[in-house]
């Protein structure tokens, strides 16, 4: 099948690990690189540097291209993103789209109007124990029907360093940043609650990099499904050391119960109980070093999404930023959010 050509942006540290998973990708061929930083050029060889660009609309002008990799600052992305649209390139963003509903209102009006594919890319639901407890999860005659529910996460991030200031800053950003990979999961296992209701700590501790901006350290939500079915989440980023490495507790402690059986995962470790014993305990692939393979996984359902028109990529992500932009609402507002009011008001009416 033909390849898909594509622009990347970003040349910063992980942006360029993604570029080299891509440049990997049989599915995928690289046709243009944006910076605005030229001091970036020595990381590229001899032919990338002759398709080095300022912008994604200068790209566009000179290179054929069917779609746009954004891996830049988060306070950049919504920018990027309707940019890209704009040119009318189908785009994958990294996690957020946008910091704020007003952002991501004008992305999914251009998005619409040119009928695009748009991602929002997230790591830690792709690895086997993730995909493991979905598979489960959604098996009704394995796990019946949902009932109850929570996912407790905390989370090493130390905000010190000059690329994390934008999660220093931002109100909201523990939402459009750590809870992210938990709430992506979430929704790829029951979809989206009814209705959200969020309380977040300020925080604020100084050695790490905290500041007095709130919702940047923690969250403690109820999301409801409906007819007394719950989800509690408690999501915590304080700064933990861990032998284990940066992200081996992004994953989160996850207990799922089921008309038929219950789930507990605990990183990569799947136990499900019924009928009062132990029916599978196994241990699977979790979050791997720099979330190569998640990204990897993505990157081949963006392809499926845009050649074979398997597109639930775009719904889960976009459906993910929703409950992320909910919580931050509740929180702010001290509110309970209804979920379909809400994706009404974005422009995301089902």
């Amino acid at each position: 099948m033909k390849k898909i050509k594509f622009i990347h942006v970003g040349l910063g540290s992980y942006s360029f690990q993604r570029l080299e998973i891509l440049k990997k990708n049989k599915n995928f061929q690289l046709v243009g690189i944006v910076d605005k930083d030229r001091k970036l050029l020595k990381k590229l060889n001899k032919k990338e540097k002759k398709i080095f660009f300022r912008s994604i609309s200068q790209a566009k002008k000179k290179v054929d291209a069917e779609a746009c990799f954004i891996y830049v600052s988060a306070n950049q992305h919504a920018k990027l993103v309707i940019e890209s649209l704009k040119n009318d390139l189908n785009t994958f963003c990294v996690k957020p789209l946008a910091l704020n509903s007003v952002d991501f209102k004008k992305i999914i009006k251009i998005k619409k109007k040119k009928k695009l594919i748009l991602v929002q890319g997230q790591n830690n639901q792709w690895n086997d124990a993730s995909l493991e407890m979905k598979k489960i999860i959604n098996d009704k005659k394995l796990f019946g029907k949902f009932n109850l529910g929570y996912c407790i996460i905390w989370g090493r991030q130390v905000l010190l360093s000059k690329n994390a200031r934008v999660d220093t800053k931002t109100d909201g950003s523990f939402f459009h940043s750590m809870a992210c990979h938990q709430l992506g999961q979430l929704v790829a296992c029951l979809g989206l609650p009814k209705s959200v209701y969020c309380k977040s700590s300020p925080g604020g501790l100084k050695s790490i990099g905290y500041n007095k901006t709130s919702r940047t350290g923690s969250g403690n939500i109820i999301f409801d499904y409906g007819n007394g079915k719950y989800f509690n989440y408690v999501g915590n980023r304080t700064g933990h050391g861990n032998p284990k490495g940066f992200a081996a507790r992004w994953s989160g402690e996850w207990m799922f119960g089921g008309s038929k059986g219950d789930l507990r995962r605990l990183g990569g470790r799947i136990t499900f109980f019924s009928d009062g014993m132990i029916k599978k305990d196994t241990y699977l692939q979790d979050v791997d070093d720099f979330q190569k393979l998640d990204d990897a996984r993505q990157y081949e359902n963006f392809y499926d999404a845009l050649k074979l028109k398997k597109n639930y990529i775009e719904k889960q992500s976009l459906d993910t930023w929703i409950l992320m932009e909910a919580c931050n609402i509740s929180s702010r507002e001290k509110k309970i959010v209804n979920i379909n009011s809400l994706r009404k008001f974005l422009g995301l009416n089902k």
